[in-house]
């Protein structure tokens, strides 16, 4: 073959290349096999959230889809917007956390947030919820979107979901498309000093999550998921693995061996959040993810590494005053009574019946603690 000739291979290899691409992303992976929209970020005021006004439908591996809906300010949640003004008796709750709390997976108003209000209402408290939830959000940015985000709507009552990465995420600086974004905790001795986050700016990534293709490939054929299990695989040659394995909750158990460090983080946040409680009138609540897989196998929670995570923040929001709700009682009843999962096959997100079960849960507690003993205060 001359040299000639494998230039105009070439060519008509990239020509044909490229047309098979563009009837992908603009035909096939738009009107047949349909992908998920885009949901940009942004930051505003100095934290990073949605693109205001953004709609999306979201497709997942099984083919169902779910609607999401960012409001003005920034967040998925039913309203439209957050007003400053409250409603003349009404009891607003402002619930912060990350994607468990943005509801991902499920429709807008099926998140565990809007079930809140839906069994508050219902059992005649006046009751609004504004939910401030972004994925990938770790404990540190909980009380950065507190402070800089939920206070200016002056909740009677904060809500703070945890789940397990939340923690040596607060410290640990990650590579991610916007994780630098997220206020982070630098440990100094025993000094622990703030690092603001960074200015959201649109990367590589960003770019190709604009493909249609990409979006197909990676998110909706399960590939994400692959890549993930690959990236935290146990290594070889490592020391005996923990009994139940090393990703337990969503999380490798190898990154939270650092408990002293863990626990001087979490105790310094919930100071802020107590502190800021009482500076501004409001009730707390934190509530937190139980170890699912001791739920299902009926295995005891304490075997698992995961659990760890369970006792500190219980332990430090009880020796501060701080009330906490660990929602394995609700779930572990649950799950007895109809052996329903709470999250998806694909997916360690709450699912719809998930959602369900968080959010009656944690009306019941805010029941009992707050609305019908209003004095209660910490």
């Amino acid at each position: 073959m001359t040299r000639k000739q494998l230039l105009e291979n070439l060519m008509l290899l990239t020509g044909t290349l490229l047309v098979c691409f563009l009837v992908f992303e603009f035909v096939i992976f738009k009107y047949i096999l349909k992908t998920s929209d885009v949901i940009p970020n942004t930051s505003l005021n100095g934290v990073i959230r949605y693109l205001p006004n953004t709609k999306a439908t979201l497709y997942e591996p099984d083919g169902t889809s779910h609607t999401v809906s960012i409001n003005e300010n920034g967040w998925n949640s039913p309203y439209k917007t957050y007003q400053k003004q409250k409603p003349e008796n009404t009891t607003r709750i402002a619930v912060i956390g990350d994607s468990y709390v943005q509801a991902s997976a499920v429709n807008v108003n099926e998140g565990f947030a809007q079930v809140i209000e839906q069994q508050l209402n219902a059992k005649g408290y006046k009751t609004q919820v504004y939910r401030f939830g972004i994925d990938g959000a770790p404990l540190s940015q909980y009380l950065h979107m507190l402070t800089q985000e939920a206070l200016q709507y002056k909740p009677d009552i904060v809500v703070v979901q945890l789940i397990h990465n939340d923690f040596d995420e607060s410290y640990r600086f990650l590579y991610g498309r916007y994780s630098s974004s997220f206020m982070k905790l630098d440990l100094e001795g025993d000094k622990i000093k703030q690092v603001a986050p960074e200015p959201y700016n649109p990367g590589w990534v960003d770019t190709l999550k604009n493909s249609r293709t990409f979006r197909y490939l990676y998110y909706q054929t399960g590939l994400a998921a692959i890549v993930r299990r690959m990236i935290n695989k146990e290594e070889e040659g490592q020391v005996k693995p923990p009994k139940h394995g090393l990703i337990q909750s969503a999380i490798d158990v190898r990154n939270i061996t650092e408990l002293d460090k863990i626990r001087t983080t979490t105790s310094y946040v919930f100071d802020q959040f107590k502190a800021l409680s009482q500076q501004h009138n409001f009730k707390l609540l934190i509530t937190m993810d139980p170890v699912r897989e001791a739920i299902y196998t009926g295995n005891d929670p304490k075997d698992y590494e995961a659990n760890a995570l369970n006792l500190i923040a219980k332990n430090t929001a009880q020796t501060k005053g701080i009330s906490f709700l660990d929602l394995e009682t609700a779930m572990s009843k649950a799950y007895k009574a109809d052996k329903k999962k709470f999250e998806f096959p694909w997916d360690w997100h709450w699912n719809k019946h998930g959602n369900e079960i968080a959010g009656k849960a944690i009306a019941k507690d805010l029941e009992l603690q707050f609305l019908q003993n209003p004095t209660n205060s910490q």
